[in-house]
């Protein structure tokens, strides 16, 4: 049966890397604007695609105007049946355009395993996944490496498509395996959050005060880049 779900965003997402303190100081003084998501509190797993000599994120680390990353999402442990949603993140000028496609966990590994395409779930699919099989293709892409993070996440009162996350405890694997659970190697640095602001439209009055009392500047983070640095680094350090 097919599902309704938004299979396309495009928005800014803001990232603000905080300590215990900011994270305490930014959360009493919005609390009264935000509520806190049905799902939120659950780690989110992600396993990301790349091509044998890694060439997406080794061109997204280099910050270029244009920028791509295939990942395959779940949220909690998923088994066989469960649903999934294989995604194109691409950032370009500092938006964000999101295209992602529903299937089940079981046929989205088969695919990135080099079987046929999935049968999708969700309306309007079908479009997406011939952009993703096309991306798969032309860079050979396969799993590479599995990341966790623990998510708090909240919506503004006065508009729902205005989000802010919290995660922590970044951790990865490079088993691809996402039902094995979400323990992982947790990267050895990290901030003790990463606050994301997701927005569509031009941030309200109430959070750029907050922001602007408390001097708080963007900052960059990338999950997937920080665990292939270390991983590189743990490789390079044993050949050695």
């Amino acid at each position: 049966m097919k599902t309704a779900y938004a299979n396309t965003f495009m928005r800014r997402e803001i990232k603000y890397l905080l300590t215990e303190q900011t994270e305490r100081e930014i959360m009493q003084r919005i609390s009264g604007f935000i509520t806190e998501d049905l799902y939120s509190r659950q780690t989110n797993g992600s396993l990301y695609c790349d091509s044998p000599d890694d060439i997406l994120i080794r061109t997204s680390l280099e910050k270029p105007v244009y920028k791509q990353k295939l990942r395959l999402r779940t949220y909690g442990v998923p088994d066989e049946s469960s649903i999934a949603f294989i995604e194109i993140k691409k950032k370009f000028q500092g938006v964000v355009y999101k295209r992602r496609a529903q299937t089940t966990y079981g046929a989205a590994m088969e695919y990135l395993n080099g079987g046929n395409v999935p049968e999708c779930t969700g309306y309007n699919d079908i479009q997406v996944m011939q952009e993703i099989d096309w991306l798969v293709k032309r860079f050979r892409l396969a799993p590479r490496m599995l990341i966790f993070y623990d998510r708090t996440a909240f919506h503004a009162n006065d508009d729902p498509e205005l989000r802010i996350t919290f995660d922590r405890n970044v951790r990865y694997r490079t088993d691809a395996d996402l039902t094995a659970g979400t323990d992982g190697i947790r990267l050895s640095q990290q901030p003790h959050c990463i606050m994301e602001i997701k927005s569509a439209s031009a941030l309200p009055l109430w959070l750029t005060r907050v922001l602007t009392e408390l001097s708080l500047s963007p900052g960059s983070f990338s999950k997937y880049g920080e665990a292939y640095r270390e991983r590189l680094s743990e490789t390079q350090t044993v050949k050695i």
